[in-house]
C-alpha cells in the first residue's frame, strides 16, 4: 500500500492568533495593536505661509500607517493645505510622492480625509499652509502593528505540529484528499483506507467541477447525462464536463479505478460496493454478492482509491487534538535546535503531546 496526498487542508486547526495568545508573545486586541499619534495638534491654527506649520515627527517603521487630516471649521475665506514629509534620519525631510491632502476650503472643512503612507522611511510628518484666516483642524497618525517578525516561523510550526500529530495519531483533522494505492485488490471483500474519518461528502449538481470525477450518490432531476455520465444510475462514475443542474448529488470521494496490463484505465461502478464511514479506518465494501474485477492487473499500484478524509472545518477538530499542537508548537518555538544538556533529562518531544495523542491513534 501507499499513500498520497492530493488535496491538502486549506486551512490549519489553529490560527496564528490563538498560538501568540498561548506563547504569550502578542495580542490581538484591537487596542493592543493600534496606536494614534499626533503630528499637528487639534486646534485654531493661525494663518502660516508656504508650510510653514510644521507637525511633530512620527516614527512608523514597522507598520502600517494611515494619516488623518481633522479638519475643524475654516474662517472666513480661510484655506489649507497639507502635505507629508518623510525622513530616513529626522533631520533631512523630502516632500512624500502623493502625500498632498485635498485643500479644505469653507466648502468641504468639517469633513475628514485620510491618506494611506506605503513608504519605507523611519519618520513622517504633516506640514501645513493656512491662507487668509485661522482654521481649525489636527493631523493624527494611526499605527497598526505590522505582521511579527517571527510570523512566518509560527505558521510554519502550526503546519509543522499539524502533520506530525497527523501522522502520529494516522488521522486526518481538516478535510483532505488522498490517493491509495494497491497492487492488487484484496482478497478480503473490503478495502480499508488510512487517516479516518472517511468521509463522503455530496456535491449538489450547479457546483460540479469540470474535469473532477464524481460518482453518482442520488439522481434527482438532474440529466447526469449531459455532463459527462454513461447514464443517470446511483453509482455510475463520471468525469464532469460542466456544472449540471437540479438537484442530483455526486461525491468525489470513494473513486476506485485499476490498470490493466497495457496501463489502460478503468472505473469500478459504485453500485458494486458501498462505503463504511462508522468503522475506523474508513472502509469500502463490496456490495452483497458482488465481487472485485477479475482483470489482470500491471504488475505494481494496480489499483487506486481516491477519497476524502478528515473532521472538516478547524471547528471540527477535537479540542484535545489542538491541545497537543500548541504544546508542540511550544516546545518548538522554545527549543529551534538540537541540545544536549549534561544532567538533564530533555524529551525530543513533549510527554503531554503523546499523552493526548494516545488517547484516540488510529491503528
Amino acid at each position: 500500500m501507499a499513500l498520497k496526498l492530493v488535496t491538502a487542508p486549506a486551512t490549519e486547526p489553529l490560527t496564528l492568533s490563538e498560538v501568540k495568545t498561548h506563547l504569550r508573545i502578542d495580542s490581538e486586541a484591537l487596542a493592543d495593536n493600534i496606536s494614534t499619534a499626533v503630528s499637528i495638534a487639534p486646534g485654531a491654527h493661525i494663518i502660516a505661509a508656504a508650510y510653514s506649520l510644521v507637525g511633530s515627527a512620527v516614527e512608523v517603521s514597522g507598520y502600517d500607517v494611515l494619516v488623518n487630516l481633522v479638519s475643524g471649521a475654516n474662517g472666513a475665506g480661510g484655506t489649507v493645505d497639507v502635505k507629508l514629509q518623510e525622513s530616513e534620519d529626522n533631520v533631512t525631510w523630502s516632500d512624500v510622492s502623493g502625500g498632498a491632502f485635498t485643500q479644505v476650503t469653507e466648502a468641504n472643512d468639517n469633513t475628514p480625509q485620510e491618506k494611506a503612507y506605503t513608504g519605507s522611511y523611519r519618520y513622517i510628518r504633516a506640514v501645513a499652509t493656512v491662507a487668509t484666516a485661522t482654521c481649525d483642524f489636527s493631523v493624527e497618525v494611526i499605527k497598526k502593528a505590522g505582521p511579527a517578525v517571527e510570523d512566518d516561523l509560527l505558521n510554519a510550526l502550526i503546519t509543522t505540529a499539524r502533520q506530525y500529530c497527523e501522522t502520529f495519531q494516522r488521522r486526518a483533522y481538516i478535510t483532505q484528499t488522498w490517493e491509495c494505492w494497491l497492487d492488487e485488490f484484496p482478497e478480503d471483500d473490503y478495502i480499508a483506507l488510512p487517516y479516518p474519518p472517511l468521509l463522503e461528502p455530496a456535491v449538489t449538481a450547479g457546483s460540479f467541477v469540470t474535469g473532477t470525477v464524481y460518482r453518482i450518490l442520488s439522481v434527482g432531476t438532474t440529466n447526469f447525462t449531459l455532463i459527462g455520465a454513461a447514464s443517470s444510475t446511483v453509482g455510475v462514475i463520471f468525469t464532469a464536463t460542466g456544472a449540471g443542474s437540479g438537484t442530483g448529488t455526486a461525491t468525489a470521494s470513494g473513486i476506485i479505478k485499476y490498470y490493466d496490463t497495457d496501463n489502460v484505465v478503468a472505473y469500478l461502478d459504485g453500485s458494486n460496493y458501498f462505503f463504511d464511514t462508522k468503522s475506523e479506518p474508513g472502509r469500502i465494501y463490496l456490495a452483497y454478492g458482488k465481487s472485485w474485477p477479475g482483470d489482470t492487473l500491471r504488475p505494481a499500484s494496480g489499483v487506486c482509491v481516491t477519497y476524502i478524509a478528515g473532521y472538516g472545518a478547524a471547528s471540527d477538530v477535537p479540542k484535545k487534538i489542538k491541545q497537543a499542537m500548541l504544546l508542540l508548537i511550544g516546545h518548538l518555538y522554545e527549543n529551534r535546535e538540537a541540545v544536549q544538556t549534561t544532567g538533564l533529562n530533555i524529551a525530543e518531544v513533549p510527554l503531554g503531546v503523546g499523552a493526548i495523542l494516545w488517547q484516540d491513534r488510529s491503528f
